[in-house]
């Protein structure tokens, strides 16, 4: 484990299994946090009470273990039943007999919404960024949010993978992005269209680069990497100087940007008459999704809006969009 992460020692029943679980999951590609290492501590540390001369986990431990304590919320059960299913699923495969949760039996956490930003909401926001005035305080403010609010809708890109990326991720000649251990752990290429990369090149000129130099795409003051807790809270200035949502409301969120830009991939690739049989596993590629089926779910239609897409997909992929689930 990374230095920072020492603390955590297991010292209950499963404690010479639960480091190699980690390491298992991390080399299937999860990041397997903070969260998940104090949950999985949690776990082990939760059947120090039951007297084992040697490791077992029946159905009696399993149900002691995810049983609703007060008024905790479905997704924390939600997430408890899932640890120590995948959990016994892992210890089976090395040989043991544990009772396994039944998939069936975990609760639904909650459904969640995308806020899918139409055309003219896009619009509306890039010209609110392409407008922002020089901020002595931070001399490239007003240069950095134009480029990065258009490049996150023109790639579909994760706001930590935007701010992630070096000067020397970005090809000007290809107009390809180089995105470098995004989620799951993954590195992909990310093409980008024409005009997104001539946009590119200008920022480059204005931000005075030497593209072979180190050093961030989006760089902070110190020159560092651009922290997102700002742009999220400039996003939501941007919207209601749009006017998209109320000073009162929740508004969208800047990871809305990615599904927006995965509906209207879509939907584009409908109007050009492409089969979603070969579409949608390049579209899951250009996301940096693991499969098929997180793209699926992702795109989270709405028969309304887009009605059209849901027709055109049901001969091919009959009920591939159901309601996202939150389970992390």
């Amino acid at each position: 484990m990374k230095d920072k992460e020492k603390q955590f020692i297991f010292d209950g029943p499963f404690k010479d299994y639960c480091s190699m679980y980690v390491e298992y999951k991390r080399n299937l590609g999860y990041k397997f946090g903070e969260s998940s290492l104090y949950q999985l501590r949690y776990m082990n540390d939760f059947f120090k009470k039951y007297d084992m001369v040697t490791l077992k986990l029946n159905k009696e431990m399993v149900e002691d273990y995810v049983s609703k304590r007060g008024k905790e919320s479905a997704k924390t059960q939600h997430m408890r039943m899932s640890l120590i299913r995948q959990f016994a699923i892992y210890m089976n495969s090395m040989g043991f007999d544990f009772y396994v949760h039944p998939k069936e039996l975990i609760p639904i956490s909650k459904t969640f919404s995308p806020y899918i930003f139409t055309r003219e909401e896009i619009a509306s926001i890039i010209k609110v960024v392409d407008n922002l005035k020089y901020i002595p305080s931070s001399k490239y403010y007003h240069v950095i949010y134009p480029m990065l609010f258009r490049m996150l809708y023109g790639c579909g890109l994760r706001i930590n993978e935007a701010l992630s990326l070096k000067k020397v991720d970005v090809d000007l000649d290809g107009g390809i992005l180089t995105v470098k251990k995004a989620k799951n752990n993954t590195s992909r290429l990310v093409p980008m269209s024409t005009s997104l990369t001539n946009y590119c090149r200008r920022y480059v000129s204005k931000m005075g680069f030497d593209m072979h130099e180190d050093g961030y795409f989006y760089p902070s003051r110190d020159n560092g990497k651009y922290n997102n807790t700002p742009v999220y809270v400039k996003f939501k200035d941007f919207m209601k100087e749009a006017g998209i949502f109320a000073e009162n409301e929740v508004g969208p969120r800047v990871h809305d940007i990615r599904h927006t830009f995965a509906v209207h991939a879509l939907e584009k690739m409908v109007q050009d008459g492409q089969d979603l049989y070969c579409a949608l596993p390049i579209l899951c590629t250009y996301l940096g999704h693991r499969d098929i089926e997180s793209t699926e779910k992702y795109l989270r239609l709405t028969e309304e809006a887009y009605g059209q897409i849901i027709d055109s997909v049901t001969p091919l992929y009959n009920g591939v969009f159901p309601e996202v689930q939150i389970d992390e």
